[in-house]
């Protein structure tokens, strides 16, 4: 039989990623209990399926209008209980992306518990979240539409999961499937009851059944052409001997000729764009500038560039302009507004966040900004649309994944509750 050649691989959170099944468990005792009285866990883990919503209204209906926002208070000051993601998962996940996979994350949980126990775990990697439902497990539509997004083909899919459910979900939709036994929670001969594609106990053993059957895109490639480039540019740098320089000079043609090839525009371009530079070659630097209304509104932009993508206000740094001040200019020149800029929020490598491949190899310093005067715009040369956006809108919002993810403007709004917690660095 043919060993299937994986481009993504999905995964559940809950029992999967980290062991949150107690610490939901917890949460859902100290959010239902004053209601309904002592509940079991088997009473609690028997409602599980819908989200968070849908489980407080099968055991306690009318409740989860209130129920919901309790919970998850409780969830947030019980994370205590799993602090972490399981050992190798993180490891795991960062080499998945390295080699150019297609994660996703596709689970029963709730938006908010999942971007807050991402948060905490500092799991900031995947492509695509899908969450679950109040009516009852999505699953099953949620890899469908994965799938159909990335055009990845199911047989080329596998999703890791650690309830049996999660298995032949799997199997349903085509895809190879993972039962996940390394929690204590897991049901170990229910799940090999599935006949899985692989039984993990270990997240080591998981690791090493993917390595043996990993495709993968383009991203590693273009890793390799970039590296080439810079490479060459830099033995061009320092002078060569003649002979020297002529095999700098071919290994930078070749480079060019693999980004071309990579991404679809003329070599000549990045010949074009590299013939100005001397010196050593440094990543390029991308400078948005992040501006709180409160602790739950953040101040966006629809991007005439990016077929009116949502962004954060900000472009490439300027020469002879200090990051600040590139932030500063452009939130004026995108939004209309003054503003002061305040501190670094963020720096981080393009390449280990979920955006898609470049051919520049790229840095991106998030900004902080505080306004002094101004006014908003309808529109701008660069712009459709500026309004402020609350929080709970994310998820729904076509974001210039480019420029900003989804997962990265989850973790800067700490700074809006908390605007002294310490710079974030890849």
């Amino acid at each position: 039989m043919t060993t299937p050649v994986f481009r993504a691989v999905l995964f559940d959170l809950d029992g999967t990623l980290a062991d949150t099944i107690p610490l939901c468990i917890a949460a859902f005792r100290a959010t239902l209990e004053p209601q309904l009285g002592p509940l079991t866990d088997e009473q609690i883990v028997a409602a599980f399926g819908p989200d968070e919503e849908g489980v407080i209204r099968t055991l306690a209906p009318g409740y989860q209008g209130d129920g919901v926002a309790t919970f998850l208070q409780h969830y947030e000051t019980q994370h205590a209980l799993c602090p972490a993601p399981f050992p190798g998962i993180a490891p795991l996940l960062r080499e998945l992306r390295e080699r150019g996979v297609r994660l996703g994350l596709v689970t029963g949980k709730g938006a908010g518990s999942t971007r807050l126990s991402l948060r905490r775990f500092g799991l900031d990697l995947f492509d695509v979240i899908e969450t679950g439902s109040p009516h009852g497990s999505r699953k099953a539509e949620a890899l469908r539409h994965t799938l159909a997004q990335w055009d990845v083909p199911a047989a080329a899919a596998v999703y890791i999961g650690d309830a049996p459910t999660d298995v032949t979900i799997a199997r349903d939709v085509g895809l190879a499937a993972v039962a996940a036994a390394w929690a204590g929670t897991a049901e170990v001969d229910a799940l090999q009851a599935t006949a899985p594609d692989l039984l993990a106990t270990s997240v080591d053993a998981l690791h090493t059944w993917l390595l043996a059957r990993l495709g993968g895109d383009e991203t590693p490639w273009l890793w390799i052409a970039q590296r080439l480039q810079a490479l060459a540019q830099a033995g061009l740098a320092y002078n060569p001997p003649p002979f020297d320089a002529e095999r700098y000079q071919e290994v930078l043609a070749l480079s060019q000729r693999m980004l071309g090839g990579l991404t679809g525009h003329p070599p000549a371009r990045y010949a074009e764009a590299a013939a100005p530079e001397q010196g050593y070659p440094t990543p390029k630097v991308d400078i948005r500038a992040v501006l709180f209304r409160g602790t739950d509104e953040i101040l966006m932009a629809r991007e005439k560039h990016d077929g009116g993508r949502w962004s954060l206000p900000g472009g490439w740094a300027d020469v002879g302009y200090t990051p600040f001040e590139v932030a500063v200019k452009e939130v004026q020149e995108e939004t209309g507004l003054d503003t002061e800029a305040v501190r670094l929020l963020a720096l981080w490598d393009k390449r280990v966040h979920p955006h898609p491949p470049q051919s520049w190899y790229v840095y991106k310093a998030f900004v902080l900004c505080r306004i002094t005067g101004g006014s908003l715009l309808a529109d701008t040369a660069e712009t459709t649309e500026v309004r402020w956006v609350h929080r709970s809108e994310l998820a729904g919002l076509d974001i210039s994944v480019d420029r900003v993810t989804l997962s990265q403007l989850e973790r800067l709004f700490d700074f809006a509750s908390d605007p002294d917690l310490p710079t974030l660095c890849d």
